[in-house]
């Protein structure tokens, strides 16, 4: 299921995308509209759209530029909608006299002006219809649970019910509440608008463990700021969001974006920088790449399932079960490398663990099959796992992802990794990841990636790990 950012990432796009669609339908419309009137008020000389299309291709980029600047698609329930009309009528006069400029500096003859004023009033209409249309299609995902964070509040005071109440009438997200934090233990238990107080501070650790939780929101008075120092440091140890209903300022994180959310003025503390753009060419390169991928290579993927299939009879796929990020479990699937019954045999073979710390590493490691070495040795086993990042449950570059079993070993600070999504390959791939023995250092180079992530990041790493799959150092 693809993660809350993404969907309000993508339900953006489709705001941006349609309002760029419905101009270009505006001017083409405009100049049919022209054609029939002058069937009846005969006026001025017949014009076609063909002898237009330069025009059209002016006019795109800049009702972009103008959309984006204004950051018309960012509004919340609370803009009132008579707001989104002006803004969206403003666009495209601006747009106009804006294009009038272009075309006069680079020569271009514009349509006529009859044409131009059915545009403008066409392009409006059709703009303020979208907004109509989107606020409607975020009500029906709010409704539906597509808009529906997991959130746990700290405070069980007033303010933390007045949020609550708030965020209900304005925000576009709606609150799963995990439960409440409150300082007096004695209070443990009570309900506070349907939602259980469910520990003191001193339990965030455990609560973060046992709970999905994506957000949590410090709804606390000034008296109680300074008891929060600890909370927000584990928050950003775990790489979970922190939203603090305060004015004050704290250099805990790394990161602090200041926004209106919620109808009020908040601080957000994040462990990791993702702009949404960035995030959206992420998304559709490993969209585009899996999917590539697995059509390529279907008549490999098929010759290796038959060499499983002939060497002991067993299952082609090893279906693992592990934790991606915002710590939501998923199955993902590999090639079988390894014995059927290799999983019942691991806990013979712990005492001759190579890695220090969580996970499981033996050189010789006695369970793997004559097949399974060399998928292993050019990572042939990871092929099966495009599929997951075709899903959107990986990446295809990320940390690795850990197993289910491993997660209730991590140190809190190994956590931090499950802020992102997990990947195929990551830092520790082009570091030489068999010859790290000490999981710290494995857990360290994935917090180095989510710290320094760009794109261009990205785009290296998997440049290095092309070179080192072929030359057969991708072997565990």
């Amino acid at each position: 299921m693809p993660q809350i950012t993404e969907r309000s990432i993508w339900v953006r796009v489709l705001a941006l995308t349609i309002d760029l669609l419905l101009t270009a339908i505006a001017f083409v419309t405009a100049f049919s509209l022209r054609t029939e009137i002058r069937a009846i008020y005969f006026f001025g000389s017949a014009q076609s759209v063909q002898d237009y299309y330069n025009i059209l291709a002016i006019i795109i980029p800049i009702w972009w530029f103008l959309l984006n600047v204004q950051k018309v698609h960012l509004f919340n329930r609370a803009t009132p909608l008579s707001r989104e009309f002006g803004i969206a009528a403003r666009t495209v006069v601006i747009g106009t006299v804006m294009l009038f400029a272009v075309t006069y500096v680079i020569r271009f003859d514009m349509p006529p002006r009859s044409t131009i004023a059915l545009f403008v009033l066409l392009n409006i209409f059709l703009l303020c219809v979208n907004r109509v249309f989107i606020r409607n299609l975020k009500e029906f995902l709010r409704r539906e649970g597509g808009y529906t964070k997991k959130a746990l509040i700290i405070g069980a005071g007033d303010k933390a019910k007045r949020f609550l109440e708030q965020a209900s009438e304005h925000g576009d997200w709606a609150f799963d509440v995990v439960g409440f934090i409150d300082f007096d233990k004695a209070r443990i238990g009570k309900k506070i608008l349907g939602s259980e107080i469910i520990g003191t501070p001193d339990d965030l650790l455990d609560i973060l463990h046992r709970f999905p939780v994506q957000e949590v929101v410090f709804a606390v008075s000034t008296s109680k700021i300074s008891d929060c120092t600890d909370m927000l440091a584990l928050c950003e140890q775990e790489g979970v969001r922190a939203v603090i209903l305060s004015d004050f300022f704290s250099s805990l994180v790394a990161h602090v974006q200041t926004e209106i959310q919620y109808d009020q003025p908040v601080l957000i503390y994040s462990s990791v920088r993702h702009k949404e753009w960035q995030l959206l060419v992420k998304r559709l390169f490993d969209l585009l790449f899996s999917g590539i991928m697995l059509l390529l290579l279907t008549p490999l993927l098929i010759v290796i399932a038959i060499l499983i299939k002939l060497h002991d009879g067993g299952p082609v796929f090893y279906r693992w079960k592990v934790v991606g990020q915002n710590k939501e479990n998923f199955t993902g699937y590999k090639f079988r490398t390894m014995v059927v019954d290799a999983d019942k045999k691991k806990e013979e073979l712990m005492a001759m663990n190579e890695m220090a710390g969580v996970a499981f590493k033996m050189k010789h490691d006695p369970r793997i099959t004559p097949v399974g070495r060399l998928l292993r040795k050019f990572s042939l086993d990871e092929l099966p796992q495009l599929w997951s990042v075709f899903k959107g449950d990986m990446s295809i570059v990320g940390p690795r992802p850990p197993l289910e079993s491993e997660l209730p070993k991590f140190d809190s600070w190994h956590r931090r990794k499950l802020s992102v999504k997990p990947g195929l390959t990551c830092l520790w791939q082009i570091s030489g990841r068999s010859t790290i023995t000490d999981f710290d250092e494995w857990i360290r180079l994935d917090l180095a990636y989510i710290d320094n992530w760009t794109l261009w990041l990205d785009f290296k790493i998997l440049a290095k790990t092309i070179p080192a799959v072929l030359l057969g150092r991708g072997a565990q």
